[in-house]
This record gives structure tokens, C-alpha cells and sequence, in this order.
């Protein structure tokens, strides 16, 4: 089966890793990513020896990328159409009159959360995706909560699929050494190091994880919070933490590669306000490091409170720095935890699973063929 992928090309978080990892782990099928910007999605695949064709927009509006598309399609006997975020799901409604086979979207987040503190583009962008999702044929949804939001949103709970994300454990890089790592930081060697790998958005729940910060350095000072990820809320972020005194224990590194991060980390957190069933949690399990995150999405899935990490819920401040705190003070139990993740997630999420679900779907969608729906 021959499969088109359509995404923006400006992920650089969790869609990003779920559409390279689906195309470069899967045997069966042949895969055509169409990315409309150059970005570090488009050299990332091309690095990777993907078959990934650039057809550049110049804004979100320009339907001249549809002909290209229609083209390529037909070309080249492409029997499914897999959309990945609202960009995509917005030229689909155009493409889907001009093609006959089954477009199906995979719903990476809550789409109405996508642009979460931006007025306009919430009430252009997101209204415009929610619109457009409607002419879908399928759906595929990253965690069964997602599933149960589309169907609570009056979506055919039938026409709806579920697949985790899933990981390569076999692929653990530690060539960086630790202490080169720490110097370059300018980082104690004796210091805890807490890293959180999230971009810089309100949905990520910085703030909430500053303010448990502020809690957890009156007992434990010496502890360094390393931030991986990019965003346009940098800004506020650096302003909130010098206002609670807690910069000189953060460091936001930018968008990079988690591994030597998570390699020389303690333990890791996640506090979002949503989320799907985060890559994050999986990258930290491959390494076994122990999570401490907010009980949203399938986090629950793989996070078990108590036993392979600690759960908590969003806005619990105190409850946050006291799971926290827990394994700052009990190393044993922070690496104890952190080898049972690893064992779950390793037999549950691996990423040979991950691509053969969606070989099974596929299969599924072709059978069935177009809904017919078009409202």
C-alpha cells in the first residue's frame, strides 16, 4: 500500500517524532511525506533517507499546493491520505472533491488547545480545523482519551482508531560524557538535575512547575532544572521565574535532542495542562528515568503513582514539590522506579508495535473504503 502523509513541517515536538518514526519503522508499506515549509522536519527525513517531497505554502490560505498534491497522488497510485495537524486537515477538505481514496487525520492534541493563549489564531485556526475535521473519513487517535473527546464532540466513536506512541529502545545514544555535559552547563558534578522536555507553550504548565520550583529549593537548594524545548513563551517564562528568584536553578537550552540529557538526569517532570500519550515519558523510560507529570491524557497509561513514578494533578502546587522532594531525598527509590518504567514501556510501547498498528488500521481503511461523509 502506497500512503501519503501531509504535515506543516514546522512540528518540532511529538507529531514530528510520531510521523518519522511511523515512515522510517514501517516494512510493509510505502510511505510519501508532503511538508510545506522547510524546517528541521524536512531535513531531519531527508537525513533519514525518507521519501519526502517539499511542496512550500506561502501562507495558510495558498491552495496552489493542492494541484501539486492531486498530482503526486495520482502519479503515483497513492491508495490513502494521512493528515497530520490542522494545516494538513485544511488542505484536505480541498483535496479530498479531487481524490477517491480514504483521508484519514491522526489527532496528535485537543485541537481546540492548539493555539492556547494567541486570541487570533484560536479563533481563525482553531475554528477552522474543527470545521474541516468533520469531512474526514477516519480518525486516528494518539490515546483513548482523545478517542473518547471526539466521540464526546458528537464524532462516529466507529470511524475512530487508537495508537499509542511507541519508541526505539534499542537506539540509546550515550556517547556525551557526563561531565563535559555538566561543565558546559556550568552545573555542579554533584548536583540532582531534573529535566523537562516540553516546548515553551501555556499548555506545558511551566508556571505551575515554577511555583512547585520555588517550594522545593526552600528544602533542596542544590538541584538544576534543565528545560529542552522552543517557544514564544520564553519571554514570560524567564520574567515569571526571576520574579520567584528561581533562575539561577533553571536553564533553558533550546530545542534539542533529549538523549544526553536525559542520560545524566536524576529523574524527570511533566506538567502539562494536555496532553496526548507523550513522547517525552517514553524517551525518559528508554533511559531509565523515573517521571514525575500531571495525570492528563494516557499519561496513566504507562505512569503508575507510586510504583514507576509519581502521578499528580494540574495546579496541585504542594502536592508537585512533595513528589518531587520524594525523589530528590531517595536515590534508590528514584532509580527503582525508574527500571520498572523502563520494563513497561519496553514491552508495551515499543516502536515495532507502534508501526504495525497502523499497518492493521490502514489495512482496516482500505477494505472499508470512503465514508461518504461530507458535512
Amino acid at each position: 500500500m502506497k500512503v501519503m502523509h501531509i504535515i506543516s513541517g514546522g512540528e518540532v515536538g511529538g507529531s514530528r517524532v510520531h510521523l518519522l518514526s511511523l515512515v522510517s519503522n514501517s516494512e510493509c508499506d510505502e510511505h510519501i511525506i508532503i511538508c510545506l515549509m522547510d524546517g528541521k522536519l524536512y531535513r531531519e527525513a531527508i537525513e533519514m533517507g525518507l521519501d519526502i517531497r517539499l511542496i512550500e505554502q506561502k501562507n495558510r490560505f495558498d491552495l496552489k499546493v493542492v494541484d501539486d498534491i492531486v498530482r503526486i497522488c495520482k502519479e503515483e497510485e497513492v491508495r490513502l491520505v494521512n493528515c497530520h495537524g490542522a494545516r494538513a486537515n485544511f488542505l484536505a477538505y480541498f483535496l479530498r472533491q479531487k481524490l477517491k481514496v480514504p483521508f484519514v487525520t491522526t489527532i496528535h492534541s485537543d485541537y481546540m488547545k492548539d493555539y492556547e493563549g494567541n486570541f487570533f489564531k484560536t479563533l481563525v485556526f482553531s475554528n477552522i480545523n474543527k470545521m474541516v475535521l468533520r469531512y474526514f473519513d477516519y480518525y486516528i487517535a494518539v490515546s483513548d482519551e482523545f478517542k473518547k473527546m471526539l466521540v464526546e464532540r458528537r464524532f462516529d466513536e466507529n470511524r475512530i482508531f487508537v495508537v499509542y506512541n511507541g519508541i526505539d529502545f534499542n537506539n540509546v545514544l550515550l556517547k556525551s560524557n557526563r561531565k563535559n555535559i555538566l561543565k558546559k552547563y556550568k552545573i555542579r558534578n554533584d548536583s540532582k538535575i531534573i529535566t523537562m522536555v516540553a516546548r515553551l507553550h501555556p499548555i506545558k504548565g511551566h508556571k505551575f512547575l515554577f511555583d512547585a520550583i520555588k517550594l522545593v529549593l526552600k528544602e533542596y537548594d542544590d538541584v538544576v532544572f534543565l528545560l529542552i524545548g522552543d517557544g514564544s513563551f520564553k519571554s514570560e517564562l524567564l520574567n515569571y521565574s526571576k520574579e520567584l528568584n528561581i533562575l539561577h536553578r533553571l536553564r533553558f537550552l533550546g530545542f534539542h535532542k533529549p538523549d544526553e540529557y536525559l542520560a545524566v538526569s536524576n529523574f524527570t517532570v511533566l506538567t502539562s495542562q494536555s496532553e496526548s500519550f507523550p513522547l517525552s515519558i517514553l524517551e525518559a523510560a528508554k533511559y531509565k528515568k523515573t517521571v514525575v507529570a500531571t495525570d492528563v491524557g494516557g499519561v496513566s497509561k504507562l505512569i503508575e503513582d507510586g510504583v514507576n513514578g509519581y502521578l499528580v494533578n494540574y495546579g496541585e502546587v504542594e502536592e508537585l514539590a512533595e513528589k518531587i522532594l520524594s525523589l530528590l531525598r531517595d536515590d534508590l527509590k528514584c532509580q527503582q522506579f525508574g527500571q520498572r518504567l523502563h520494563e513497561k514501556a519496553k514491552e508495551n510501547y515499543s516502536v515495532e508495535k507502534f508501526a504495525k498498528q497502523y499497518r492493521d488500521i490502514y489495512v482496516k481503511i482500505e477494505g472499508a473504503g470512503r465514508t461518504g461523509n461530507g458535512r
